[in-house]
């Protein structure tokens, strides 16, 4: 399969009144990185020609609840990614949802250095690697995820340049 025969279909929903938030460009965003990722998309069994992808951007006050009550962990993190793994009429294969929360990624890219719209990018791929099977949990998975991380964001910088989140003027 060529790269411009996976169709990628990703629904956003946004319910953090403390960001705007560009669909269209976070929409290219992800098909792009999953048509970085087609070489695992499509090793997946049971994927065709298509796969979907939703991404909700909350609260920190959410994202704290789901951390806790998903990972056990009483903290606010910047995405969390729910693999799901089915085959839906009209939308091909479900890869599953990314939850968001633009504080995290912004506190994140302040911490590290980076810009919010590479910190953005960044993150959706380690969330879509997830969606995809990759881990960090062992020390070699975790090296096999961060490789694969920084080789699909070199790729995306490349072509990539949209603001797709900023905080209400």
């Amino acid at each position: 399969m060529k790269e411009s025969d996976l169709s990628v279909h990703c629904r956003v929903e946004l319910s953090d009144s403390g960001w705007q938030v560009d669909s269209k460009a976070l929409v290219v965003l992800v098909v792009r990185i999953a048509r970085l990722m087609q070489p695992e998309i499509t090793a997946i069994p049971g994927v065709r020609h298509a796969v979907a992808v939703s991404c909700y951007f909350v609260p920190g006050s959410q994202m704290r609840e789901l951390n806790r009550d998903r990972r056990g962990s009483d903290s606010i993190t910047d995405m969390l990614s729910f693999p799901l793994g089915y085959a839906a009429p009209g939308t091909g294969w479900v890869l599953g949802d990314i939850v968001i929360c633009m504080d995290a990624v912004e506190n994140k890219a302040i911490s590290s250095g980076n810009g919010l719209e590479d910190q953005l990018a960044f993150s959706l791929i380690h969330s879509v690697l997830h969606l995809v099977g990759f881990d960090h949990i062992k020390k070699h998975d975790r090296t096999l995820m961060e490789h694969r991380e920084e080789e699909i964001f070199a790729q995306l910088v490349q072509v990539h340049r949209t603001d797709v989140a900023r905080r209400p003027a």
